[in-house]
């Protein structure tokens, strides 16, 4: 893994608070524009992920253990989430309050590594076989309906807006595990390189058609496991195996 020192650490902070200002801006000025709401979510996932690289990046500079991520993250995403989903803060203070969470990775230490040891490789991924895949795209499209319907049923109960901001949460949270499983299936098609392109083409086909309301929810969800098909019915003997010397007969 790449490591991040403090200063490109610090910089990807302003970017970021730079975009994310930028975003609130644009969402006070059309405030009534389905486009500006789609385009400004689609720039906050990538800023979320831009953020979470450079987090994994600094942390690992610091010498930390990877598992430290999780609680620092965890602990971000509630604290910021639950501030403005309780109206504890506006926007521009869930910013400053997000900002004032970044300052412990900051003021870690980074560590010089040693220069005649070799580079750790990368921990790699663990391919799943079409079945596998297939279970795990079934269980998720089934956890994301029964969000969308526990999404309509919530409005009208005591603190529905919470619920509900609770239950985006959840099923953004979930794009995470699905994201690990597809690359997990290209790997075992030796293609993990087309993970975050093919994704990316999933989520931008079948967003924008629920977000415009030109099909129901139901039938986007049944485009997303449409389109991720070709995983489960393409097998791994299709794909040529490597030239091996005892298959030469010499």
């Amino acid at each position: 893994m790449k490591k991040m020192n403090r200063i490109l650490f610090l910089g990807s902070l302003l970017l970021l608070v730079l975009t994310c200002a930028a975003a609130y801006k644009l969402l006070h000025a059309h405030p009534d524009s389905d486009r500006a709401h789609l385009a400004v979510q689609f720039g906050l996932i990538l800023a979320g992920v831009v953020w979470l690289r450079s987090l994994e990046s600094r942390l690992a500079d610091a010498g930390l253990p990877r598992w430290s991520f999780w609680p620092y993250f965890l602990a971000v995403f509630i604290s910021c989430f639950g501030a403005h989903a309780l109206k504890f803060a506006n926007s521009l203070e869930t910013l400053a309050l997000f900002l004032l969470f970044q300052l412990p990775a900051l003021l870690f230490a980074g560590t010089a590594a040693p220069a005649a040891h070799p580079v750790k490789p990368a921990r790699p991924v663990t391919p799943i076989d079409a079945l596998h895949f297939a279970w795990f795209l079934f269980l998720l499209v089934n956890l994301w309906q029964v969000a969308h319907l526990l999404r309509g049923d919530v409005g009208a109960m005591a603190h529905g807006r919470f619920l509900r901001f609770a239950l985006d949460a959840c099923a953004l949270l979930l794009l995470l595990p699905w994201f690990f499983s597809l690359r997990a299936r290209l790997s075992a098609l030796d293609h993990a390189r087309w993970a975050l392109p093919w994704s990316a083409i999933i989520l931008l086909i079948c967003l924008p058609l629920n977000f415009f309301h030109l099909v129901a929810f139901t039938w986007a969800l049944l485009l997303f496991a449409a389109l991720q098909l070709p995983l489960v019915l393409i097998r791994r003997a299709w794909i040529p195996a490597r030239f091996r010397p005892e298959d030469s007969g010499f």
